[in-house]
């Protein structure tokens, strides 16, 4: 009996003792800050529209810590409705608010088909609240070439938990919880 209150008292001790808070970490990435009128879709750290019948996805690949500034990197995933079309990343065009633009490594058309990602990298990094253009260009249906779309880059601020502390205090006290009886 004594042996249980003792082992009881040491896990609620041990619980209280235990940091219950989490670690957080900051960070920056890029991510589409406006979608223009007329065009179908959402803005956001993984924007979505759709251009001429295929549906399209872009999400920043570049995070870093607060006060890193790295490369801009995007991941554009694509869904056609219908077979038929292609996409030329190197027509992409990024251009910061001095006029100066950047074309991703990336060249030549390429078949989409559901599920297709192409991983674009420009040779520029945007600073925190720095705002750029991203003119998604080179989407093709067949021979026909699509109309470019505009759309606002920005690099945002985030935090993200990288560790819960409280959950870890949780599991010491339901781990000795049996021999407390």
């Amino acid at each position: 009996m004594a042996i249980r209150r003792l082992v009881c008292v040491a896990a609620l001790g041990g619980t209280c003792l235990t940091p219950t808070g989490c670690a957080t970490s900051h960070y920056t990435q890029s991510r589409i800050q406006t979608v223009p009128q007329g065009v179908k879709g959402h803005a956001g750290a993984r924007a979505s529209l759709e251009l001429g019948g295929v549906k399209m996805s872009i999400e920043g690949l570049d995070r870093a810590p607060r006060g890193e500034a790295p490369l801009v990197s995007l991941r554009f995933v694509f869904e056609p409705g219908e077979l038929g079309y292609s996409f030329d990343p190197g027509q992409v065009v990024l251009r910061t608010a001095d006029g100066r633009e950047w074309r991703s490594t990336l060249r030549g058309y390429e078949l989409i088909q559901p599920g297709s990602a192409f991983d674009l990298r420009f040779a520029v990094a945007l600073e925190p609240k720095q705002e750029a253009e991203l003119v998604v260009a080179g989407l093709a249906r067949g021979s026909k070439p699509l109309e470019p779309v505009t759309l606002r880059l920005g690099r945002r601020d985030g935090t993200s938990i990288d560790r819960m502390y409280w959950l870890e205090a949780l599991g010491t006290f339901l781990a000795y919880a049996p021999y407390a009886r």
